[in-house]
C-alpha cells in the first residue's frame, strides 16, 4: 500500500497544485443589498463577541485574506470596500480577477507572512463591517482596531473560526468552515447562498469519506518550507489540516499534539516514520515559482541525514498543496480534502 501512495504522489503531485488553482464550483451571482424582512439577526464569532444586524452591511473591510475567498464566492464583492493584500496565485483564477478592482488595505504581501492591516488604513474605507481571522488583525498594538474598540466606534466584527480561532478540541472535520460560512450567510442575507455552498462541500467530503471507509490510513506529516525553513514543526490536532488528511483517509503524524503547531524535533518526525509529506506552499504568481519551493523542500528532506530512513522520504512521496486551500478555511477545503485522498487511496480514485 505504500508504494502505491508513492507512486500516486509522484505522479499526481503537480496535477494536485494545478487543480487546486482552479475556481469553486457554482459562484454565486452578484447579491444585490435589501434590507426588506431582514429584521435583527445575532451572529457570536470565535472569540465569543456577539454582533447584532438589522441591515445587511454594505461596506465590509476584510481585514484577513482568506475571508474574502468566502464572500466572493457568496455573490458579496460589490460589498467589499477593501481588503488585506494577498499572495499571488493564492485566490482561484476567476476569485482573482474579481478581487482585482477591491482596494488593497495592508502592506506588500510577504510570503507567510501578511502584513496587519493598520487602523488609518481601514478606518480610510469607512466600514461597516469588519471581518477577519488572525489575532493580528484585532490587535490594536500592531495594526488595525481591536474589537473592542470597533464596537466603541458603532462597528460590528467578525472573528472567523476557520483562519486562526484559538481552539479547546481537536477540529477533525470542516464544521468550523461550515459554521463561518453559514454565518455569513445570516450577516449578509444570503443564507440560499451559503446553504448551497455548505452542501456542495458537504456532498464533496461524504464521496470521499464513502470510498475510503475500509481503507488503511497512510500517515501524513505536514510541513510548510516557507514557515518551517529547515526547522521541525508539529501540525497539531487543533490545526485546520489535520481535519483535511483525517477525511481524506490519512492520519496525522502529530493528532496527539493538542495545539494549531507545536514544537518537535527532527527525530521526533523520522520516530513517526510518516507515508507522505505534504509540502505546503503559499500561492505564487507562476507555477515555476512554486515548483521552485517545493524542489527546496524535497532537497531538504532527501538529505537530511535524520530523515534517511524515513518511509515517505524513501519513496520519495512528496505532495505538494496550495497552502491557502489546506490549512486556511476556504471554499476549496473540501477539493483539498478529495485531491489529497486521491494521492493516499489511489485504487478509490482509478483515472
Amino acid at each position: 500500500m505504500r508504494k502505491r501512495v508513492a507512486a500516486a504522489a509522484a505522479a499526481m503531485g503537480v496535477s494536485v497544485v494545478l487543480a487546486g488553482c482552479g475556481g469553486p464550483s457554482g459562484t454565486a451571482e452578484p447579491v444585490a443589498s435589501s434590507d426588506a424582512g431582514y429584521g435583527t439577526r445575532t451572529v457570536t464569532d470565535c472569540t465569543g463577541t456577539t454582533a447584532t444586524f438589522t441591515a445587511a452591511p454594505t461596506r465590509a473591510a476584510a481585514v484577513t485574506t482568506s475571508v474574502v475567498e468566502f464572500l466572493l464566492t457568496l455573490g458579496l464583492k460589490d460589498r467589499i470596500v477593501g481588503m488585506q493584500a494577498q499572495a499571488p496565485g493564492a485566490f482561484p483564477a476567476d476569485l482573482a480577477t474579481m478581487a482585482e478592482s477591491i482596494p488593497r488595505l495592508g502592506g506588500t504581501y510577504v510570503p507567510g507572512n501578511f502584513v496587519p492591516v493598520q487602523r488609518e488604513q481601514l478606518l480610510s474605507a469607512n466600514p461597516d463591517f469588519v471581518v477577519g481571522g488572525w489575532p493580528s488583525n484585532f490587535d490594536s498594538t500592531k495594526g488595525a482596531l481591536s474589537q473592542a474598540e470597533l464596537t466603541e466606534r458603532g462597528l460590528n466584527s467578525y472573528f472567523a473560526f476557520a483562519a486562526s480561532c484559538a481552539r479547546t478540541a481537536p477540529v477533525t472535520d470542516l464544521s468550523v468552515v461550515y459554521q463561518d460560512i453559514e454565518n455569513y450567510g445570516t450577516i449578509f442575507d444570503v443564507e440560499e447562498e451559503a446553504a448551497a455552498l455548505v452542501t456542495r462541500m458537504k456532498d464533496t467530503v461524504a464521496r470521499v469519506r464513502e470510498r475510503t471507509k475500509d481503507a488503511p490510513r497512510p500517515k501524513v506529516f505536514s510541513y510548510s518550507w516557507e514557515d518551517g525553513g529547515g526547522k521541525a514543526y508539529a501540525v497539531g490536532n487543533q490545526n485546520l489540516s489535520n481535519a483535511i488528511i483525517g477525511q481524506a483517509g490519512g492520519k496525522n503524524v502529530f493528532d496527539d499534539v493538542a495545539a494549531v503547531y507545536g514544537e518537535v524535533s527532527w527525530e521526533q518526525v523520522a520516530a513517526r516514520n510518516p507515508d507522505v509529506i505534504v509540502i505546503e506552499v503559499f500561492g505564487k504568481a507562476t507555477q515555476a515559482e512554486f515548483d521552485a519551493v517545493v524542489a527546496k523542500a524535497k532537497t531538504f528532506f532527501t538529505t537530511d541525514p535524520a530523515l534517511k530512513n524515513v518511509t515517505a522520504v524513501k519513496n520519495q512521496a512528496f505532495v505538494p498543496v496550495l497552502a491557502e486551500t489546506y490549512y486556511l478555511g476556504g471554499v476549496r477545503n473540501a477539493e483539498a480534502v478529495e485531491k489529497l485522498a486521491t494521492v493516499l487511496h489511489p485504487a478509490a480514485f482509478p483515472q
